[in-house]
């Protein structure tokens, strides 16, 4: 029996969200005025459009310039355990709470309580943590219904070790938390849930699908193109990704309910160790995980689903669009501290 799928279509996509044209915030986040509101560098997995919508909103909304540099979350990690000692950033956007509990496991975070905590769910809320979880995204199978029937589609994530999806999607970059995510999805299957051991079949699992997957050459960018052309008829990526690549193209893209469940990231935000700017970061915060900036935020770019209640509220279409995925049960804090040994297996010995 075939999975149930909720279908992304381009223009009605696009209807449902509409760009913020005014202020995000309210007033009293603005400084005062002929008040500098001065200035962060925050890293962050953004693309160009979020970056530059988040950096026009923080200086209309608070006066502050942000400096965003971005790139994958792994990558991103990497670049904070290098800077322990010589912090660069100020606060952190975006990483999936994987990479946070790995960053604040080496006290890398200045503990801070953002305004809005009260509004997140009790479950996304730990009092120790370093950093405070803002959004959850499903990471997810689609296919343009232009190419494939809804019998043709794969049901489930095994699926795509199945030859006729063989060089059919592209598997997102295992350096990226969308990569990783997917990773831990397929291995959490095969894994022992008390000690995180994944058995010899799910490394097969795995690697059948990620050698079934389309390769790209160094420095290739995945091309909606492909998917147009019915080149590439299978997408995997997380979900506001894929509205946003069925909006640019105008594209039809069922989203898969998989046999199995949806790995979910759980994404957060934290101010860095070090950070001679904390006043501006706290202030960052306090707006960046408001209801009225998430809203705006989501609206403009199709970002993650927020985890603020009041914003969600505000949100229908994209709370539907999460209810209408069945959510894989991983446990993040047993996968945690395999997620590098596990990255380096899959770099050495699958893709080599």
């Amino acid at each position: 029996m075939h999975a149930r799928r909720t279908t992304l279509i381009a223009a009605a996509a696009a209807a449902a969200f509409t760009l913020a044209g005014c202020s995000a915030a309210s007033p009293s986040a603005l400084p005062a005025d002929g008040e500098d509101g001065g200035s962060l560098v925050v890293y962050a997995p953004m693309d160009d459009a979020r970056i530059d919508f988040v950096t026009e909103q923080a200086k209309e909304d608070l006066g502050i310039e942000l400096t965003i540099v971005g790139g994958g979350g792994g990558d991103l990690a990497t670049r904070l355990e290098a800077e322990k000692n010589n912090a660069q950033a100020d606060v952190v956007v975006g990483l999936g709470e994987s990479l946070l509990n790995r960053l604040d496991a080496q006290d890398m975070f200045d503990h801070y309580t953002p305004a809005w905590a009260d509004l997140i769910p009790e479950q996304f809320r730990d009092d120790d943590a370093g950093f405070s979880l803002f959004t959850q995204t499903p990471i997810v199978i689609g296919y343009d219904t232009a190419h494939l029937g809804n019998a043709e589609a794969p049901d489930a994530w095994l699926d795509l070790a199945a030859p006729e999806y063989a060089e059919k999607f592209v598997f997102p970059a295992t350096t990226g938390q969308t990569g990783q995510a997917a990773i831990v999805g397929i291995l959490w299957r095969y894994a022992d849930p008390e000690t995180g051991e994944v058995s010899p079949e799910g490394w097969d699992a795995l690697a059948a699908i990620l050698q079934n997957a389309k390769q790209l050459s160094d420095g290739q960018q995945f091309d909606w193109d492909w998917v147009a052309s019915g080149e590439l008829p299978v997408v995997v990526n997380w979900l506001g990704g894929v509205q946003i690549g069925a909006d640019d193209n105008d594209l039809d893209i069922a989203v898969v309910d998989t046999d199995g469940g949806t790995p979910f990231v759980s994404t957060g935000v934290a101010i860095v160790n070090g950070t001679d700017r904390a006043e501006q970061a706290q202030r960052f915060l306090d707006w960046f995980g408001s209801a009225d900036f998430q809203v705006a935020y989501v609206e403009a770019t199709h970002n993650d689903t927020p985890l603020n209640s009041d914003a969600v509220a505000r949100l229908p279409e994209a709370a539907a669009a999460l209810d209408s995925l069945t959510k894989q049960d991983i446990d993040w804090s047993v996968v945690t501290p395999h997620l590098t040994e596990w990255m380096q297996k899959v770099q050495l010995e699958i893709l080599g």
